[in-house]
């Protein structure tokens, strides 16, 4: 896989950083020195900015098992899960919510991806599509990768085997379905075979596209992204990040490779919509304490490791602003 970062990322970011200092990461505890506000991005009500100074608060320190519980980690065979990294809790999907969640047998997803769910279909039952593919465990996606080498070695010479089976099923810890948030979509209903993205060939295909973020939901390996990604083949992945993570990678129309470059070159993004809420989306450099991040009172916080060497905060609260 390639390096998740684009050689050339925003040219707004890039002027944020002259403009405020090589030292504005350097302290976990340390807001990012102030800067010309950027948009980076505006759409359905959300705007998304860069270069402003966070709201003064607390120094709060979440130390890395909190971290790591978070739904912000990226995985890929560049970026491993660590292996000190306990099996996330998970239920089964039709254990918990019978066919309400429209699921295959056997998905395995966090309790909270599983409620962010039930609160979407409620708004589109979404009959025409299966939730397929949840958290493997590391014997299961090991299994699959196995399968993958018997069929690719009957064709191939051994090396070439074992890389495609590679390519295709990630080895165990590098692969987002080590994770308790990360699905698959499959298909129920008939699909209109002449429009190129699968996502689009069916009504409830689209609707996700257009307001799956509403609900905490990306779509991990957009088309139109694998150059970032470098990933070309999982266009029916989708994953749970929490609906500020999702809402601000809508309002700019970033992956998640460049939704954190934004914050790793940013520090601190903040996020508006016409409704009037405001959240924060601060980021500081992991250490082997945790991170620190600067909470208002009264203010409510969500935390997660990247897995990246960095850690992300969003803050919501009142503002004077």
């Amino acid at each position: 896989m390639k390096n998740p970062y684009r050689g050339s990322l925003l040219l707004a970011l890039l002027a944020l950083l002259l403009m405020a200092g090589a030292d504005r990461l350097v302290s976990p505890g340390a807001a990012p020195a102030a800067a010309s506000s950027v948009l980076l991005g505006e759409v359905d009500g959300l705007r998304l900015f860069a270069g402003e100074t966070p709201p003064e608060g607390v120094p709060t320190l979440f130390d890395r098992e909190t971290l790591y519980a978070g739904n912000l980690l990226y995985v890929s065979p560049d970026a491993p899960l660590p292996a000190w990294l306990p099996e996330p809790q998970t239920r089964d999907v039709r254990g918990m919510v019978h066919l309400y969640v429209p699921a295959e047998e056997r998905v395995s997803l966090s309790e909270e991806t599983i409620y962010a769910l039930c609160r979407m279909v409620k708004e589109n039952p979404l009959s025409g599509i299966r939730i397929a593919a949840g958290m493997r465990s590391p014997r299961e996606q090991q299994a699959l990768q196995d399968e993958a080498f018997a069929v690719y070695r009957r064709t191939m010479p051994v090396a070439s085997a074992i890389a495609q089976a590679e390519a295709d099923v990630p080895s165990s810890g590098c692969g987002e379905h080590q994770l308790s948030t990360a699905f698959d979509i499959r298909f129920s209903a008939a699909q209109e075979w002449g429009r190129d993205d699968p996502m689009a060939r069916t009504a409830d295909g689209r609707w996700l596209l257009k307001n799956a973020w509403r609900y905490g939901f990306i779509r991990r390996y957009p088309p139109d992204r694998a150059e970032v990604t470098g990933v070309k083949n999982e266009t029916t992945h989708w994953r749970y990040v929490g609906r500020e993570h999702a809402a601000a990678m809508h309002a700019a129309g970033f992956c998640l490779e460049e939704y954190l470059r934004a914050l790793h070159e940013g520090g601190a993004l903040r996020l508006l919509s016409d409704e009037g809420d405001e959240v924060w989306l601060l980021c500081r450099p992991l250490d082997q304490e945790g991170a620190f991040f600067p909470i208002p009172q009264g203010w409510s916080a969500e935390v997660s490791a990247d897995n990246l060497g960095w850690a992300v905060c969003t803050m919501k609260g009142h503002s004077s602003r």
